[in-house]
């Protein structure tokens, strides 16, 4: 699926480069044209009053180029930053759940050690203690310690 979004996103931004090069072009060829026609190069159209008619047209053209082009660029590059923070964020909320649902077993883990050692603390007091002080009755913590290495 991702070959696919690459590949049409590949073709996209060659799609996006020929156009603006066409407008590269396009522009300049009038420019000259209208430089032409100014310094008197151009037969037909050395009258001036055709040159008044085609200048607000340059004009435009050029203002077009100059105006909406880098509008457009920049809108793709906020386009592309935005979803690039939402990439961000995605993965931190991920990560927030990971942490939680790692906190809650380590907490159940803890709650289950603590009641197999309660376990151990009442039966300390009544089992048989050892000449060493400790008591020979250590299932409860065997327990406790799995339960954690779990």
């Amino acid at each position: 699926m991702t070959k696919i979004k690459q590949s049409y996103i590949g073709e996209a931004s060659v799609f996006e480069a020929i156009k603006n090069w066409l407008m590269v072009l396009l522009t300049t060829g009038f420019v000259v044209l209208y430089g032409l026609a100014l310094l008197g190069r151009l037969r037909p159209l050395a009258d001036v009053s055709m040159v008044s008619r085609l200048e607000p047209i340059i004009f435009v053209i050029i203002g077009y180029y100059f105006g909406r082009l880098p509008g457009q660029q920049n809108e793709q590059t906020l386009r592309e930053e935005i979803g690039r923070q939402t990439q961000r964020a995605d993965a931190a909320q991920h990560a927030k759940e990971s942490a939680l649902q790692t906190r809650e077993a380590l907490d159940e883990k803890v709650k289950n050690a603590r009641t197999a050692l309660a376990v151990d603390g009442a039966a300390f007091s009544t089992s048989a203690v050892g000449s060493d002080g400790l008591s020979r009755d250590r299932g409860s913590v065997t327990a406790a310690f799995n339960i954690l290495s779990t």
